[in-house]
C-alpha cells in the first residue's frame, strides 16, 4: 500500500499506471518463457508437449499466472472499447498480442479450471463495464460485444471439451468419488483401489477424487471448527493423525478455502471473507466514483482470486503473496489522488 507513494517521492513522474504496467509485463515474462520453451521442445521432439511445463512447478501454477494477467488485459481492452478509457501504458496491438499468447498458453497447459476462469473474466469485465456505462445509444455496441464474448467462450469451451476427455465422464466420476473410501487411490495413489463409476469404467482421478476431497474436507472442518493452526499440508496431517496411518499420500484437499478452514477454523474463514468483502467494497466504490480502472482491477482480482480458492489450493505460498501484494498496491492506487496522469481516452 505504501509502495507507490514511496516511489513517487523519489520519482515524481512515476505514475501508478506505469508501475502497474511494469508489474504486468514482468508477470507475463513467465508465460513468454513457457511459450518459447514449448517451441524449443517441439523443434527438438517433433510434437507438442500438451499439459506440460518446465518453467513452474505444475500446470496449476502456470494457469494461475495466465489467468491473473489475462483478467487485467481483458478488462483493459473492454474499457478501451466501451468506455474509451485506458490505464496500462501499452498500445492496443501489444495488448492483443499478449492476450493471444495467454490464450495459446492456456490451451497448451490444458487446465479445465483455468479455461473456466478465463470465461469468467470475460463476462465479469463485460458486466461491470455495462453497469458503468449503459446508455440507449450503446445498446448495439453492447449487444455486439456480448455476442463476441459468447462466441469466444463457446470456442474455448469446445476446445476444452475436445482436448480434455475428463469432461465426458465428469458426472458419473463425481458420483462414484463422493463417498470414495480412504483406501482408494484418492488417498493412497500408489496402492489404493480404483472405484468404478456408473458407466462401468475406472473412475478418473481428477473428477472423482476432487468430489471426495470436497465432501471429506468440509466434514473435517465441521469436526474441527477451531482449526489446527498453520500447516501447509493440513488435510494430509489430519487424516494421518486421526486414522493413525502413514498410508495417506494425498498432500492436500485441492481446495484453498477448505485448507484455510482446516488451519484457521470457521472463525478464520469468516475473517478472510470479511477481508475480501472489504477489498471488494473499496474496488466497487472507486469503480463507481471516478477511479474506474483501478477500482475495476481490484474488483475483478478479488472476485477472481476468491473463485479460484473454491476449486484450487491457492491460499498458500506465492499465490497468496502475489494476491496480497497486488491487492495492497491497487488499494494504495485507489487511496491516492491521480498524480501526473489521467485515465486517458484511447
Amino acid at each position: 500500500m505504501t509502495l507507490l507513494p514511496a516511489l513517487q517521492t523519489a520519482f515524481p513522474n512515476f505514475s501508478a499506471a506505469r508501475l502497474f504496467t511494469l508489474i504486468v509485463l514482468f508477470f507475463w515474462g513467465v508465460i513468454c518463457i513457457h511459450l518459447l520453451d514449448t517451441l524449443w521442445l517441439y523443434w527438438r521432439d517433433g510434437y507438442i508437449h500438451w499439459g506440460e511445463t518446465r518453467i513452474v512447478f505444475n500446470r496449476t501454477r502456470m494457469s494461475f499466472q495466465v489467468n491473473m494477467i489475462t483478467g487485467f488485459l481483458l478488462a483493459e481492452l473492454l474499457a478501451r472499447g466501451l468506455l474509451h478509457q485506458r490505464f496500462l501504458r501499452l498500445s492496443t496491438p501489444v495488448l492483443i498480442t499478449i492476450l493471444f499468447s495467454n490464450l495459446v498458453c492456456t490451451a497448451l497447459v490444458d487446465t479445465r479450471w483455468g479455461t473456466i476462469g478465463l470465461v469468467g473474466s470475460l463476462f465479469s469485465s463485460f458486466v461491470l463495464l455495462t453497469m458503468h456505462h449503459m446508455r440507449r445509444s450503446k445498446v448495439i455496441l453492447m449487444g455486439g460485444t456480448l455476442v463476441l464474448l459468447i462466441g469466444a467462450s463457446a470456442m474455448l469451451g469446445y476446445a476444452s471439451w475436445k482436448t480434455d476427455p475428463r469432461w465426458q465422464t465428469l458426472e458419473s466420476d463425481a458420483i462414484a468419488g463422493w463417498n470414495a473410501p480412504l483406501n482408494s487411490f484418492c488417498y493412497n495413489k500408489p496402492d489404493g483401489i480404483v472405484p468404478i463409476n456408473s458407466l462401468g469404467l475406472p473412475m478418473d482421478h481428477s473428477n472423482g477424487c476432487r468430489a471426495s476431497f470436497f465432501h471429506r474436507g468440509w466434514a473435517i472442518v465441521a469436526e474441527h471448527p477451531a482449526g489446527m493452526g498453520p500447516r501447509k499440508e493440513a488435510f494430509n496431517y489430519i487424516l494421518r493423525r486421526d486414522l493413525q496411518t502413514d498410508k495417506i499420500t494425498v498432500p492436500h484437499s485441492h481446495y484453498g478455502l477448505i485448507e484455510f478452514g482446516l488451519q484457521n477454523g470457521i472463525a478464520g474463514i469468516a475473517g478472510w471473507l470479511i477481508l475480501l468483502v472489504g477489498c471488494w467494497y473499496i474496488g466497487w466504490r472507486q469503480f463507481r466514483h471516478g477511479n474506474t480502472m483501478a477500482g475495476m482491477f481490484l474488483l475483478l482480482f478479488t472476485v477472481g482470486f476468491f473463485s479460484r480458492t473454491l476449486v484450487d489450493h491457492n491460499l498458500k505460498d506465492h499465490y497468496l503473496e502475489q494476491y496480497m501484494m497486488l491487492t495492497g498496491l491497487l488499494i494504495g492506487i485507489c487511496s491516492l489522488k491521480p498524480r501526473n496522469e489521467k485515465q486517458s481516452p484511447s
